[in-house]
């Protein structure tokens, strides 16, 4: 069973080690076999990089544990450009707190039970002309 306080936690520690996320969630897909999906956006964590996943998942398991990193069928690195994570941001916002969802398609994927603990837009910064 997955612990929503422990995945918090890291979540905090993570965002203050490296910087903040744009999404931190758990998605229990529809058709899964086993386990949540920890689905995440931050500048720092591309989608692309290998190095910064590993590092991401070293810093995740040191927080809540091998056990509860075996409840997750996968980390889902989201590009901060995606669209698909604009329309996610577009119908949940919260700032480090709980939103519960069920039933939704969210990344085309369809999400029997989905836990927010952050989705908020990040702020584009000021040009100053």
């Amino acid at each position: 069973m997955i612990d929503v306080k422990k995945f918090q936690r890291a979540m905090r520690d993570i965002a203050a080690k490296k910087g903040p996320f744009t999404l931190f969630a758990l998605f229990l897909r529809e058709n899964a076999v086993i386990g949540w999906d920890l689905v995440v956006s931050s500048s720092w964590l591309e989608a692309a990089s290998l190095k910064r996943l590993t590092e991401f998942t070293k810093l995740l398991k040191a927080v809540v544990g091998a056990k509860q990193l075996l409840e997750l069928a996968q980390v889902v690195p989201i590009d901060k450009d995606d669209p698909a994570l604009r329309a996610v941001l577009s119908r949940v916002q919260i700032d480090d707190g709980l939103v519960e969802v069920h039933q939704v398609v969210f990344f085309d994927q369809q999400i029997k039970h989905a836990i927010f603990l952050t989705a908020k837009r990040v702020g584009r910064k000021k040009r100053i002309a």
